[in-house]
């Protein structure tokens, strides 16, 4: 058997018991990250696993279709925490809604792929396999993606794994045509004590000088790597620290590790996390309520921590669910498999913006499902090259085609600059509600002339701040409260032909 063929058929070894599986990834020559791409920028990747319903998670709060098609389920416009006059946060996500104010969280609409699978199991493996509807592939986009980093991995491997998974025995998103670059983590001591109490050291005699020997030396490297990386991720879980108290729940642990081993100094580029319960088909509106809170207040943890240990800056987290559901309720006060749903991306270095729009309900596929906006696909090339700056080239042999980038990354690494948008956007004020200030967002499709107005509710013109020709690209403006008494107005723009309005708050 050649050693490649060794990997692929028995390299699932079980050096944790039978319950947690580890993938042991090859010896390496010298110690220290030896990956390609200049940036310590970590990936936190949040699966909502089976699948989350976008609507009630983003509310259409203008929709009359949404209620009624669910007469029991939809969330009430005085409920949802109003993001614009089309958008709300769930009731239950209010930490989100305060950092989207904050300027730490981007939503997209519509993530999907053409031709949408309805079954978990094939969705999900389109998801992390990165294929479309109609491929199979035996490779994850992951591991796709690491080994052109590494096109001799398991051999000469780093000091710290590639990629670490919680909660699952399915690593095919990590998986190489010859191996796994994914490895499985539970709690660090314990994962160290069963390795440390079973280990046994290699024998100083060589293997003898037969193809027997040879795997012998292979299968020795192996174990050792296995002892090493229990033992590095012990010490750097022990090194690190959590500067906030976590949920008591399963997501709230996976994520304080998560914020233990980065802190720690770890230098695992990618993470995957799970939620799992998301397969609301009865009772939802208990169980989606319960899921998003605990989402939320996780989140919230993980953010404020890294944060509080000036590491946030490295960090982005983000939220894929292998489909959405039915944009109507079905007869068990649930909703059944659908096709598009949104993610949500957190971090310093995002754009805090929507992009796409509420999907409609009155325009949808040939199965009564909500249209794709954006592929899956394009999420993950706009991680690849805006996020850790690789080529687009890289992204493209990864997913065997180009997709565009959705500009969510603040500072892009990439070499091309981020697209800009076919028309004038204003996005959302934040903070809104504000005290004393709040900074209004917009971004040009091309050079012009910039006016911005502040007008009371009547439509009178309060103030008029003319800013002149300004560049194409995104702009901010910092209105000052200070001399306004508390009310609502709106705040105005006037760009590219366009005249834009949105409602902000002060409160004093």
């Amino acid at each position: 058997m050649k050693r490649r063929d060794f990997i692929k058929s028995a390299f699932a070894l079980s050096v944790f018991g039978t319950q947690v599986p580890v993938m042991a990834l090859g010896r390496k020559n010298q110690f220290g990250r030896i990956v390609q791409w200049d940036t310590d920028r970590i990936i936190v990747l949040i699966k909502l696993n089976g699948g989350n319903d976008g609507l009630n998670t983003i509310i259409p709060t203008q929709d009359d279709i949404y209620y009624n098609a669910r007469p029991s389920l939809a969330i009430s416009p005085n409920d949802a925490l109003t993001i614009d006059d089309q958008n709300g946060f769930h009731p239950n996500l209010s930490a989100f809604h305060s950092l989207y104010q904050s300027g730490n969280m981007s939503l997209i609409h519509g993530i999907g792929y053409p031709q949408p699978n309805l079954s978990h199991f094939r969705s999900s493996d389109i998801w992390v396999t990165g294929s479309d509807a109609d491929q199979y592939l035996q490779t994850g986009w992951i591991g796709r993606l690491l080994e052109q980093e590494y096109p001799d991995f398991p051999s000469n491997a780093p000091e710290h794994p590639l990629a670490i998974q919680f909660n699952s025995a399915n690593l095919l998103e990590f998986k190489t045509s010859g191996s796994n670059t994914g490895m499985m983590v539970f709690d660090p001591e314990t994962m160290y004590n069963l390795i440390n109490g079973n280990y046994v050291a290699g024998e100083n005699d060589p293997a003898p000088d037969t193809y027997g020997g040879t795997e012998l030396d292979f299968v020795r490297e192996v174990d050792l790597l296995s002892f090493e990386y229990a033992e590095v991720i012990n010490e750097t879980a022990g090194q690190g620290s959590n500067s906030v108290e976590y949920p008591e729940t399963n997501l709230g642990y996976q994520m304080a590790l998560t914020a233990q081993m980065i802190s720690g100094g770890l230098d695992t580029p990618i993470y995957r996390i799970s939620q799992g319960g998301y397969d609301t088909h009865a009772d939802q509106n208990n169980d989606h309520s319960n899921l998003l809170l605990n989402l939320n207040n996780a989140v919230l943890a993980f953010m404020e921590d890294l944060s509080n240990q000036g590491l946030l800056d490295r960090v982005m987290v983000v939220t894929t669910s292998e489909f959405g559901r039915r944009y109507f309720e079905n007869g068990s006060a649930g909703t059944d498999h659908g096709s598009s749903a949104p993610s949500m991306v957190f971090g310093n270095s995002i754009v805090p913006d929507i992009f796409g729009e509420q999907p409609s309900l009155s325009n949808l596929d040939q199965h009564n499902n909500l249209l794709i906006q954006h592929d899956f696909r394009q999420l993950y090339s706009s991680v690849i090259t805006d996020w850790f700056g690789l080529d687009q080239e890289i992204a493209t042999n990864v997913f065997g085609q180009e997709f565009e980038a959705i500009p969510f990354v603040q500072t892009p690494l990439s070499v091309k600059n981020p697209p800009l948008p076919a028309k004038f956007k204003m996005h959302s004020a934040f903070p809104n509600p504000f005290n004393p200030s709040t900074m209004l967002s917009y971004t040009l499709p091309k050079n012009g002339s910039v006016v911005i107005r502040l007008l009371d509710l009547r439509g009178r013109v309060l103030k008029t701040h003319r800013m002149g020709k300004q560049n194409a690209g995104q702009h901010l403006f910092k209105l000052d409260g200070r001399n306004l008494s508390s009310g609502s107005y709106i705040a105005q723009i006037e760009a590219a032909g366009s005249v834009l309005n949105q409602k902000i708050t002060l409160l004093k």
